[in-house]
């Protein structure tokens, strides 16, 4: 089994990991999602997450020690780039960091935020099953009217989706 952890904003935490639940479970059954914040951090620290998705660090303000451990037994960190944080400590890690956001940089960027979301892939990246997706721009349709406007967090449930295979992505 997978797991793959949330660390967001509380106001979109459960829809983020309701959506993610969803998606996921339409393309394999062995995959949970569970959310991290600091209450719950304490209780991590033998889970072995398979992918960490984090749009905000808000949620964990004392466990930096335990974040650590945390991404450095991951094997994908999907990181908001636009955080004001401190992201040196994923620098000297070895996992796929996949960043996401209107940073010019980022692996992930939105094309356009109109009706729906256009996302533009600026680089490769191997996703779960070890498939090659090429720099491309990829429609996002938002049906979800909770996170309409939440760009960031839509970059970063895209992000997620599309290294666990999905090539239509929609919520």
């Amino acid at each position: 089994m997978a797991f793959i952890g949330i660390i967001a904003d509380s106001k979109y935490e459960s829809e983020i990991k309701r959506i993610l639940d969803n998606k996921l479970n339409s393309v394999n059954k062995e995959h949970t999602v569970i959310l991290i914040n600091d209450k719950s951090i304490d209780n991590m620290k033998n889970i072995r997450f398979e992918t960490i998705l984090v749009t905000g660090l808000t949620r964990v303000k004392d466990g930096e020690e335990m974040l650590n451990e945390l991404f450095k037994n991951s094997k994908y960190l999907i990181v908001n780039a636009d955080m004001e944080s401190d992201l040196e400590i994923i620098n000297n890690m070895k996992l796929n960091v996949i960043t996401f956001g209107f940073n010019s940089k980022s692996t992930i960027t939105a094309s356009s935020v109109e009706e729906n979301l256009l996302i533009c892939l600026q680089r490769k990246i191997v996703d779960i099953n070890k498939n090659v997706l090429e720099p491309q721009e990829i429609r996002v349709k938002i049906e979800n009217r909770k996170l309409s406007g939440c760009h960031h967090n839509l970059m970063g449930i895209a992000s997620v989706l599309l290294i666990y295979g999905k090539k239509e992505i929609f919520f």
